[in-house]
């Protein structure tokens, strides 16, 4: 979510020209308070089309399950402010390992003065760097499928520059009613990063996934509880003969205002697929016509 909804909301009745000034006003302060924002993300079509619904597809004990995989996606962010902000999201998952990395341009931005007078333009980008790695330990006879992540975040916001290290450790509980598999990850604690003398804070969550598959369908529900709200998560797809899915979801996050259904396809060719979601919303929701496209090479 990176910027305030309150930003969006003081210029979304203005001309793009004059929403790149305020937006560059407002820009740089809450940058500093809202970049690492972008750990909460849901990188991908797989993710994005099923309400946000991260876990079953993301959660480092599962590296011992998931297919070798390299994926590529590449997302417009927030159109209906600004038309050059974006990111792109790289993953490797391979046998118990998992890399991956994002990158976020925040757009040419005017830098101004404190009367509005434009100086020049700057752009600032993040960048975070992860690693995770999987595997089944065993306790007092009883074994669990865990995992753990760590992260690089890297912030260059043109007058202040940070680095932090985040980690998060996840469980995975297969088949733990018929074929309800249950995931769980605290996420994003560690060291967060500092620009100047402000230090930033992190989005640090528990996640609670539920999955289940039925005949041709699976059903997804995920609720993340933070240090003061709460953001739920639940989505379905069907599955056509091994090459053709539909999807949808729903998200909601009464905080920030933002609640809206995501729609999603997926093909398959031989070992490659073809991910794309949809965020629908009508012209006050910030996110509305997001599309997100993943490219998939199965290893």
């Amino acid at each position: 979510y990176v910027l305030r909804i309150e930003i969006y909301n003081m210029v979304r009745r203005k001309s793009r020209k004059m929403k790149k000034v305020l937006l560059s006003l407002l820009l740089i302060s809450s940058l500093f308070s809202q970049a690492n924002r972008i750990l909460t993300i849901a990188p991908t079509a797989q993710t994005s089309s099923i309400g946000n619904v991260m876990l079953p597809m993301m959660n480092p004990a599962r590296n011992l399950f998931d297919k070798d995989m390299f994926s590529f996606s590449r997302v417009n962010w927030m159109t209906n402010i600004v038309d050059d902000m974006n990111y792109s999201f790289i993953n490797l998952n391979k046998g118990v390992y998992g890399l991956n990395m994002l990158f976020f341009n925040y757009g040419a931005q005017s830098e101004s003065d404190e009367t509005g007078v434009v100086l020049g333009t700057f752009s600032p980008m993040s960048a975070v760097y992860g690693f995770s790695y999987g595997r089944e330990v065993e306790i007092k006879s009883h074994k669990f499928n865990l995992g753990v992540e760590s992260k690089l975040v890297s912030h260059d916001l043109h007058t202040q520059k940070g680095l932090g290290l985040i980690l998060g450790v996840g469980g995975y509980l297969p088949n733990v009613y018929k074929n309800l598999d249950i995931d769980v990850m605290v996420k994003n604690f560690g060291f967060s990063p500092k620009l100047g003398n402000y230090k930033t804070k992190l989005p640090t969550s528990l996640n609670v996934a539920g999955s289940y598959d039925y005949d041709k369908f699976n059903f997804y529900t995920q609720i993340n509880f933070m240090k003061k709200h709460t953001t739920f998560g639940s989505g379905v797809t069907y599955k056509y003969k091994e090459v053709l899915w539909g999807k949808m979801g729903y998200f909601v996050d009464k905080m920030h205002n933002l609640v809206y259904p995501t729609f999603g396809t997926a093909f398959k060719y031989d070992k490659y697929f073809i991910n794309v979601s949809y965020i629908y919303g009508n012209r006050e929701l910030p996110l509305s016509n997001t599309i997100r496209l993943t490219l998939n090479l199965e290893l």
